[in-house]
């Protein structure tokens, strides 16, 4: 018998269908977690990855943190050191007296600043080279930092000056005493590439007064005291006084003047006669720079020339003077009455090459004849390059001019230049000529000079001669020309001079012929 179908119990096929479900759930449950599970790990590795990445990035962040940091304070202290000589620069060496000056306990105790310059140092670089020049201020720099006092600061300010900033400094006797000390230390040679090159500097100190917090006032009183030291001479040491910044008041003033002046060309050309012996003619002018004031006075050379080439202005002054003397002396030349101008050429414009040049085209401007210009260069001029200085020399002789040494018989006095370059006359300081009526050797070195010059067949003209006897005693040595105040002061128009080309009544004197 056949039992009914029970509705409450599933079938065979409802139980293999539900366990189809089931395993297809199931199966599906296990490929959900191995997906999970592989995805989790993918996640793990990820987040680990990122955490070693974010690790590796810290370190590193912190690494060229530490770099930057640590370059930033090399560039800190290189901005303060002075890449040649290693010593502190200008901006240490000013905030270093920044400091000072506003520390009471420093500035009770005492402060001076001290400015240092070599003396003469371009010569070593035009002389020597760059190179040499390198290792003089190199060794100047450790002499320097090896004299000062262990509290005390040692910097290089540019170029050739240096500076100390010296603590505790009682009064300015000890300072004084400190600078002479340093001096000593400094004023030795320096043995470069085995030649010994002689080393001396100038010192200016400034001391910091007790109310005296202002760096740059200080700083600018030690460089009065620099300046005063360079113009006594060299390996000096001078301290500042408050003369110095009425000294500065005038200069500045003077400047101003000067520069004005050779802006307005006031400043003039002036004649000193040169006279032949044999005939008592005036043969030649030298041509002399003299400023005249609005107010009509005059002042010589001595007053200006300096602070002209200071400025820069020397080129320019001598054009403006050379341009007028060519105009106004031509018609003297042409018509007989003078042989020739003389004019100087200091060692900065001769070295330069100015002479070479310009010379020629103001000349050309003026129609002055180049054969009637004699150059005056002192020897001090011609000695720093000898192939350099013959070359120039032939190009102005090779343009018509002749060239004569000046002031010979003081400084080196090198004769050797006698024979190695071309000159047409040598000119005989006033220096060998102020002693020859009372000095026995004096008049010998004179006598001697005239010999010499007659022999190697160059001419010669004695100046600053200022009494009779002087002419006299040179004219019976030989010599052929002259120049001084015996014969005439200079005078701005040669007019007062030349008059048909002959003698003026105050050569009316006996000179023995030549």
């Amino acid at each position: 018998m056949t039992l009914p179908d029970d509705p409450g119990v599933p079938t065979v096929d409802q139980l293999r269908r539900l366990h189809a479900r089931l395993e297809r759930e199931r199966r599906a449950r296990g490929e959900a977690e191995r997906l999970l599970e592989s995805k989790s790990l993918e996640l793990y590795e990820a987040n680990r990855a990122l955490l070693a990445l974010a690790s590796d990035l810290e370190r590193r962040v912190d690494e060229r943190t530490s770099e930057l940091s640590a370059e930033r304070q090399r560039a800190l202290q290189m901005a303060e050191i002075d890449a040649l000589t290693g010593i502190a620069n200008r901006a240490c060496f000013a905030r270093q007296l920044g400091h000072a000056l506003a520390d009471p306990q420093a500035m009770a105790a005492g402060l001076s600043v001290m400015l240092i310059d070599l003396d003469d140092f371009k010569a070593v670089n035009d002389t020597l080279g760059h190179a040499a020049g390198d290792a003089l201020l190199i060794e100047f720099a450790r002499r320097l930092a090896d004299t000062v006092r262990p509290g005390d600061r040692v910097a290089r300010l540019g170029g050739d000056e240096f500076a100390v900033l010296a603590r505790a400094i009682g009064d300015r006797d000890d300072a004084l005493l400190m600078a002479h000390r340093v001096l000593r230390a400094l004023c030795r040679p320096v043995m470069i590439d085995a030649r010994s090159v002689p080393c001396s500097c100038s010192i200016g100190i400034a001391e910091a007064a007790r109310t005296h917090h202002d760096a740059d006032e200080l700083l600018r009183d030690a460089d009065l005291a620099l300046y005063a030291a360079k113009r006594a001479g060299r390996c000096r040491v001078t301290s500042f006084e408050s003369a110095l910044r009425a000294d500065l008041e005038r200069r500045t003033a003077l400047e101003s003047e000067v520069r004005q002046a050779v802006a307005d060309d006031r400043i003039e050309p002036w004649y000193q006669p040169i006279v032949r012996r044999a005939n008592g003619r005036y043969v030649g002018a030298e041509v002399l720079a003299r400023w005249r004031l609005p107010d009509g006075q005059v002042r010589p050379p001595a007053a200006f020339l300096d602070t002209v080439e200071a400025l820069g202005l020397l080129d320019e002054m001598m054009e403006n003077v050379l341009r007028r003397a060519f105009c106004e002396a031509r018609p003297y030349v042409e018509n007989g009455a003078l042989d020739y101008l003389a004019i100087n050429v200091s060692p900065s414009q001769f070295n330069q090459g100015w002479a070479v040049n310009r010379l020629p085209d103001l000349l050309a401007e003026s129609a002055f004849p180049p054969q009637a210009l004699v150059v005056e260069i002192t020897e001090t001029a011609l000695l720093h390059d000898i192939a350099r200085t013959r070359a120039m020399l032939a190009a102005l002789t090779g343009g018509g001019m002749r060239i004569a040494i000046d002031d010979f018989g003081v400084g080196y006095s090198n004769f050797s230049l006698l024979r190695q370059l071309p000159f047409d006359i040598l000119k005989l300081d006033r220096t060998l000529i102020c002693d020859i009526e009372d000095d026995d050797h004096a008049r010998a070195v004179a006598e001697c000079i005239l010999d010499l010059a007659s022999r190697l067949k160059i001419k010669v003209v004695a100046e600053g001669v200022e009494t009779r006897r002087q002419a006299e005693l040179l004219a019976a040595a030989g010599c052929a020309a002259m120049q001084g105040y015996w014969f005439a002061r200079p005078q701005r128009d040669l007019s007062t001079w030349f008059a048909r080309g002959a003698a003026l009544p105050t050569l009316a004197w006996s000179l023995p012929a030549g």
